[in-house]
C-alpha cells in the first residue's frame, strides 16, 4: 500500500525545482509530453472562430453558475435528497474525511475502491482511511502507478506523466507479486487490469469525484476513459462522491459545452469514452447500482476565493490541465516541484485559498506572466491577473486594503519595502526624478559595450526602415 506523502512547505520550492532542472532526462520527458499534448489540443481546435465562441460560452456558463452559487447549491441539495442521495457539507479536509469515516464505520467497510478524484488527493483521503485501518485503493491506472510508488500525482489529468515505461515496468516487477519485468505497454496495462478487477468485486465502498453537478435534476456527472469510474460507482454497495462546491451548474444543457471544452483541452479527444450521469441509488427492480449514494460538498478555502470579485474567477476552472501543458515553468520543473495537490498555473492561484498564502506565495512568483495559460484556458480565467494580485497580497502591509487573504504579507521584507518606498518617492516627485536620472546617466560607461558578451550573444535588431525597404525590394517585379 502507498506510503504517506507529506506536502512540502513552499520554502522548499526552489530546492525541489533545482533538483528537476539538474535532471536532463526528466526535463526531456516533460518537454516531450507537453509538446505532444499541445499538438493534440491544436488538432482538436482547427477552427479558431469555433474555439473562441465555445470558450466564451463555457466562460459564461461558469460565471453564471458562480454568480448564482448559493441558490444553485441549495437547489442541488434539495433535488439530490429527493432522488435518494444523502448530502453532506464539509468545511475542510478534516470534516470531509470524518464524514467518509463515519459512513464507512456504519456499513462496516474495510475496503474502498477509488475512481480518479483530485479532491480526494486534496484532502489526503487515502492516508486518512489507512490511518483508520481501511484500505483505499486507486483504480485509475495513473493513480494506481503513483500510489504503488508512494508518490503524489504530478499532473491533474495524467498523474504518472513523470514516469517512463521503464520505471513503471520496474515498479510493477518490484511491487506486484508474480510479475516479471516487461516494457511491453499492453502487458503492463493487463497487469494493472488483473489486479484492479478483483478489487472492484471486493470493495465495500466506491469513491469518485464529480466533474459537474446539475442543480435542476440533482445529477452528478462524471467523465473518464478507462471504465473504472463506472465500476466504482455501480459495483460496491455504497458510493461516495466528493467535490468542491464550485462544480455546480444549473441545467443539463450547460454540461455538453463544458464537456466539449474539457476533453479537447485536456487530452485532445473529441469526446471522452465514458460519461456517467448519476441521479440516485439503485431503485426497486434495477439490477445494478449502489444501495446508497452520498455526496460530500467541500469548501476548503473556496468561499475565501468566492468572496472576492477578482479572485472568484479562480473557481471557474473545469480541471482540464491545459494551463499546465502550455506553461513554460511547469514544462521544466514538473508537478512535484510545486509541492501542492494542484500544480502549474491553476495550482498557483487556487492553493493559497486551501493552504494559506504564507505556505504557497512562492508559486505566484513562479511564472513568466507570458499569458500562455490565459490563451488556452477553455473558460477564460485571467490567470496572470490573479497571479499579480497574489504577488501584491504576498507583499502587502498587514491590516491594509491590500491585505485581504489568509497569509497576506508573508513575502514582505524590510529590505524590499525600503527599496519600493524609495522608488515611490523618487518617481512621485519631479525634482527627485530628475536628480536620479542625472546620476543614472553618469553611469552610462558601466553598460555593456557593442563588443560585449551580451551584445555578441543576441540577435541584432534590424531598424524598421531597413525592414520596410527590404520588403518593398522583394515585392518589386
Amino acid at each position: 500500500m502507498s506510503k504517506i506523502v507529506q506536502i512540502h512547505p513552499a520554502k522548499d520550492f526552489k530546492a525541489r525545482s533545482k533538483t528537476v532542472l539538474d535532471n536532463p532526462g526528466q526535463r526531456k520527458n516533460f518537454r516531450g509530453a507537453m509538446d505532444f499534448l499541445q499538438a493534440k489540443r491544436r488538432a482538436q481546435f482547427t477552427d479558431q472562430d469555433e474555439l473562441q465562441g465555445l470558450r466564451e460560452l463555457g466562460a459564461s456558463i461558469r460565471r453564471y453558475s458562480l454568480a448564482n452559487l448559493p441558490r444553485l447549491l441549495e437547489q442541488l441539495e434539495a433535488n439530490l435528497i429527493a432522488n435518494g442521495v444523502q448530502v453532506h457539507w464539509a468545511q475542510n479536509s478534516t470534516d470531509a474525511n470524518a464524514i467518509a469515516l463515519k459512513i464507512a464505520a456504519r456499513v462496516n467497510a474495510t475496503r474502498i475502491i477509488k475512481g480518479k478524484s483530485m479532491v480526494s488527493e486534496e484532502i489526503g483521503f487515502n492516508h486518512a482511511m489507512e490511518a483508520a485501518g481501511i484500505e483505499a485503493f486507486e483504480s485509475d491506472m495513473g493513480e494506481y502507478i503513483v500510489q504503488l510508488a508512494g508518490e503524489a500525482p504530478s499532473h491533474i489529468i495524467m498523474p504518472a506523466i513523470h514516469k517512463t515505461k521503464q520505471e513503471i515496468a520496474q515498479l510493477f516487477a518490484d511491487e506486484v507479486p508474480g510479475v516479471t519485468y516487461t516494457e511491453d505497454v499492453d502487458a503492463l496495462i493487463q497487469i494493472g487490469r488483473r489486479v484492479l478487477r478483483r478489487k472492484f468485486a471486493d470493495a465495500d465502498i466506491g469513491l469518485s469525484g464529480v466533474n459537474f453537478a446539475v442543480a435542476e435534476t440533482g445529477t452528478l456527472c462524471l467523465i473518464e476513459n478507462e471504465g473504472n469510474g463506472r465500476m466504482c460507482t455501480t459495483v460496491p454497495r455504497v458510493h461516495i462522491a466528493i467535490t468542491g462546491i464550485e462544480k455546480v451548474v444549473e441545467k443539463l444543457e450547460h454540461v455538453p459545452p463544458l464537456l466539449s471544452l474539457l476533453t479537447r483541452s485536456a487530452t485532445g479527444q473529441p469526446v471522452t469514452t465514458y460519461v456517467n450521469m448519476i441521479s440516485g441509488p439503485r431503485k426497486a427492480g434495477e439490477k445494478d447500482g449502489p444501495q446508497e449514494v452520498h455526496l460530500i460538498l467541500l469548501d476548503n478555502g473556496r468561499t475565501q476565493a468566492y468572496a472576492d470579485d477578482e479572485l472568484r474567477a479562480t473557481l471557474q476552472c473545469i480541471r482540464c490541465g491545459a494551463c499546465m501543458n502550455h506553461c513554460p515553468v511547469y514544462a521544466r520543473i514538473g508537478g512535484h516541484a510545486y509541492g501542492t495537490t494542484y500544480p502549474g498555473p491553476i495550482g498557483a492561484i487556487i492553493s493559497p485559498h486551501m493552504l494559506g498564502l504564507e505556505a504557497t506565495y512562492p508559486l505566484a512568483f513562479a511564472s513568466t506572466l507570458c499569458g500562455a495559460c490565459n490563451e488556452v484556458c477553455p473558460v477564460k480565467i485571467p490567470i496572470t491577473d490573479i497571479l499579480v494580485r497574489l504577488r501584491t497580497e504576498a507583499q502587502a502591509k498587514p491590516e491594509t486594503e491590500d491585505a485581504t487573504l489568509r497569509g497576506s504579507g508573508a513575502a514582505r521584507t524590510v529590505a524590499a519595502s525600503t527599496v519600493w518606498s524609495i522608488w515611490s518617492q523618487v518617481y512621485s516627485k519631479s525634482g527627485l526624478y530628475k536628480l536620479a536620472s542625472w546620476f543614472m546617466s553618469r553611469g552610462r560607461s558601466l553598460s555593456p559595450s557593442e563588443q560585449g558578451a551580451w551584445t555578441r550573444s543576441r540577435t541584432p535588431l534590424v531598424p524598421a526602415s531597413k525592414r520596410l525597404r527590404d520588403l518593398m525590394k522583394d515585392r518589386q517585379p
